[in-house]
């Protein structure tokens, strides 16, 4: 059974697979590792002002819920925040956490990996953190220049923007 190409059929077929390479080609690596931040200033002016600005989607919401919750033990410290500012930040933490609106597949496996009945304070311990690093050597925590593990932008150049890709880890001597 003879096949005839029309014009209508080969424009589907280039509009198609036009289509489809913009597709994968606007789609995330798996080395990408992007996790967006909030679009408006207050994570940056107020977390940032103190360390860096750790991306909501690597903890749970009801992580940042406690976090802003216990604000006057932060990690030792004492932070004050004016109450419409701590609001405007809790719902920009909450959209954008590993389990909120805007969550992507890796947030949501993060979310996933966190157990319901928990809520960490530190990134460095869920799984995911711990699974991503499981190849970094002790001694390396232990270097002058990251000192601790949440030192994510020693090794991360990017970490204030939410980059995480392998192809851009910097080891500090």
């Amino acid at each position: 059974m003879p096949s005839s190409i029309t014009w209508k059929g080969l424009a589907i077929l280039c509009a198609s697979v036009g289509l489809a390479t913009l597709w994968i080609g606007n789609t995330a690596s798996d080395d990408d590792a992007v996790f967006p931040l909030p679009r408006g200033r207050a994570l940056v002016n107020e977390c940032g002002s103190c360390h860096i600005v750790y991306a909501p989607g690597m903890l749970p919401a009801r992580s940042w819920r406690k976090m802003l919750a216990e604000l006057g033990n932060h990690f030792g410290e004492d932070v004050i925040l004016l109450e419409p500012v701590r609001l405007a930040l809790l719902k920009d933490l909450e959209d954008m956490a590993a389990d909120g609106i805007f969550a992507d597949m890796r947030m949501r496996r993060i979310a996933g990996s966190v157990p319901v009945n928990t809520a960490p304070q530190r990134i460095t311990e869920t799984a995911f953190f711990k699974f991503m690093h499981d190849e970094v050597p002790k001694s390396y925590w232990q270097r002058k220049a990251i000192g601790i593990p949440g030192n994510c932008a020693a090794c991360h150049p990017r970490a204030n923007e939410g980059r995480y890709g392998e192809r851009e880890i910097r080891l500090p001597r």
